[in-house]
């Protein structure tokens, strides 16, 4: 009886071990994420900027795949926007309102930022625009 009371506690123990690394998340993190909008004098018109810094533990950088920006306006999907990387984890892109979006500067929008990885995992965040 004894040693299936051990091999019980045994089994319940090592069902219970998570090693220290698998703690962390194991998918694309957005640190922060900023955009804003701004009236651009070479343009004569305004400028959207989407921005985004993604972080990537136990991996490269290289292994985070996508980040983009919804726009939503309410439960309404009013534009997305791919970001390019920059630097290392600085994902960052930028858009003539009138000619490449269907924004309007100035409008209550909430933006979500994704950041996708190779294997599928993903992280999202969502803030609201700054207008200047």
């Amino acid at each position: 009886m004894k040693k299936y009371i051990v091999l019980f506690l045994t089994l319940l123990l090592a069902a219970c071990y998570v090693p220290y690394y698998e703690n962390y998340k194991d998918s694309p993190l957005i640190e922060t994420a900023k955009a804003s909008c701004h009236y651009n004098y070479t343009y004569h018109d305004y400028v959207w900027y989407f921005d985004a810094w993604v972080h990537y533990p136990h991996y490269e950088f290289e292994d985070v795949s996508e980040v983009w920006a919804e726009v939503y306006d309410g439960y309404h999907l009013v534009d997305v926007f791919p970001l390019s990387r920059d630097r290392e984890k600085f994902w960052t892109s930028w858009w003539i309102e009138e000619a490449e979006t269907n924004l309007w500067c100035g409008d209550p929008y909430e933006i979500n930022f994704i950041a996708v990885d190779d294997y599928g995992n993903y992280d999202v965040m969502t803030v609201r625009p700054y207008y200047n």
